[in-house]
């Protein structure tokens, strides 16, 4: 009994350090904020952006890239919410894609990333939907009608752009590499690691967002995203509420929609000329 004893107390101390490590550190591991490097749209050809600033809540300055089209048309405003290790230096190859889209669109960085002030430990779940909120709201104060707002979140930008639909009402919502939760990519990735959904500081729950959102939805999935599995992004897209629309994408992984972007311009413009033209917003 002794030996057994004297193998299975250092299995469970060592257990229970692992356990205690996550909880405690998990924010570590959620959020990896970069600083910009010099590069800008300009390096993939787009001339037509501005850097402008914005005070958060906590009078923080955000920093975003203003890209929009000056032939006198109007465009669909595209606000874009980025994942956890994304800053927009490294968002200059989307931004010009956007723009070829048809996009007017905001960029931006949350608190601590990029050149956006704060620091790491400024960062949560609601640090950075209060972020994306003051994103909306800079797009709102040029007068810009949310019926022409397009929402569109990549990655954990995926969980805050579908928090802020519940919050606002935008024309639609596109996902883009969704979870289900923090707690269901932790079972996913680490199953035998004994994670309750209470020891979760930041949830994001987009799983419950997508539900409670009423514009349309576009729930764009890799079909061989390494990073949030094929089937998380499944669960995302089935517990949303309609309107919704799936949109998978074979051979492609978590970060690799601008080298595909192009073969799927039509059927995302497609979706987005019927959420921008629809009156009242009703049903795809």
């Amino acid at each position: 009994m002794k030996k057994i004893s004297f193998v299975i107390i250092p299995l469970v101390l060592a257990y229970s350090t692992i356990v205690l490590f996550y909880y405690l550190y998990q924010r570590n591991l959620i959020f990896m904020p970069l600083k910009n490097n010099s590069t800008t749209p300009q390096q993939y050809g787009l001339t037509q952006y501005q850097d402008v600033k914005f005070k958060n809540p906590e009078g923080q300055v955000l920093d975003g890239w203003w890209i929009h089209h000056t032939d006198g048309k109007t465009h669909p405003v595209l606000l874009y919410c980025h994942g956890n290790a994304a800053n927009l230096s490294l968002l200059s190859e989307v931004s010009k894609l956007f723009y070829d889209y048809g996009f007017d669109a905001l960029l931006f960085d949350y608190r601590s990333f990029g050149d956006s002030e704060g620091s790491k430990f400024d960062l949560s779940e609601q640090a950075l939907d209060e972020d994306a909120m003051t994103a909306l709201n800079w797009l709102k104060s040029k007068h810009i009608d949310e019926r022409r707002i397009i929402i569109w979140g990549h990655s954990l930008g995926s969980s805050v752009a579908a928090k802020l639909a519940t919050q606002t009402h935008p024309a639609g919502l596109i996902l883009e590499g969704a979870f289900p939760s923090v707690y269901a990519v932790s079972r996913s990735r680490t199953p035998w690691l004994f994670i309750m959904p209470f020891m979760i500081h930041d949830p994001f729950n987009t799983e419950k967002y997508v539900a409670e959102r009423t514009c349309p939805l576009l729930d764009i999935h890799g079909e061989k995203d390494t990073i949030i599995p094929f089937k998380l992004g499944e669960q995302v897209y089935a517990a949303a509420a309609g309107p919704k629309q799936w949109l998978p994408i074979p051979n492609m992984n978590h970060l690799d929609f601008p080298s595909l972007a192009v073969q799927y311009q039509k059927p995302i413009m497609d979706w987005v000329q019927k959420c921008t033209s629809l009156p009242n917003r009703q049903p795809l």
